[in-house]
């Protein structure tokens, strides 16, 4: 499960949210847990540290198992089950194309500016930048980007379509991101 230090960054949707918390019990037991959730459209941000986080793994899993709501029990168990997945980094990459279940928030000095310049790039010009574009900043060779960005990937930072240039994809908070130096 979490480590103590470490803060973790969740995604549900609106109708996962709300489904959970009309069949969780007792009512109002994850108040604490959604106190700071920021909805951004149809998906609701969390940032929660780890007890945070284990406490909404312990009702999720209960209330997958106990809603007396057949559909919901299903629904539950699937977010149950891809929160897992994204914890243990066993995820299936496609479902986090989508929509990242779950990362973790601690990346390198140097993964931070990756992902910095890739939030910065993407904002001015409206698409992601290309490996060339990476290189050309941060003045390294092409496997230094393509080890960065795999590591970064690896850590549910940012997703990728395969064999589509451009599309890197940022799932970190933007208030996460660090300026870029």
């Amino acid at each position: 499960m979490p480590r103590r230090s470490q803060t973790y960054h969740v995604q549900l949707t609106v109708n996962e949210r709300d489904t959970l918390l009309a069949y969780v019990d007792p009512e109002g037991v994850l108040d604490d847990v959604f106190a700071n959730a920021r909805v951004v459209g149809p998906l609701v941000n969390l940032e929660l540290r780890a007890d945070q986080l284990n406490e909404l793994f312990q009702y999720l899993e209960a209330t997958a198992r106990f809603a007396q709501n057949e559909s919901a029990m299903d629904l539950l168990a699937r977010v149950f089950a891809r929160l897992e997945a994204g914890l243990a980094g066993t995820a299936d990459p496609g479902w986090h194309m989508l929509r990242p279940a779950i990362t973790r928030e601690s990346f390198t000095m140097k993964q931070g500016q990756y992902l910095a310049f890739i939030h910065l790039y993407t904002r001015l010009h409206r698409r992601a930048p290309s490996h060339a574009d990476i290189q050309e900043y941060f003045r390294t060779s092409p496997p230094v980007v393509n080890e960065t960005l795999k590591a970064l990937q690896r850590g549910g930072f940012i997703a990728r379509d395969p064999g589509t240039a451009r599309s890197i994809r940022v799932l970190v908070p933007a208030h996460a991101i660090p300026e870029l130096e």
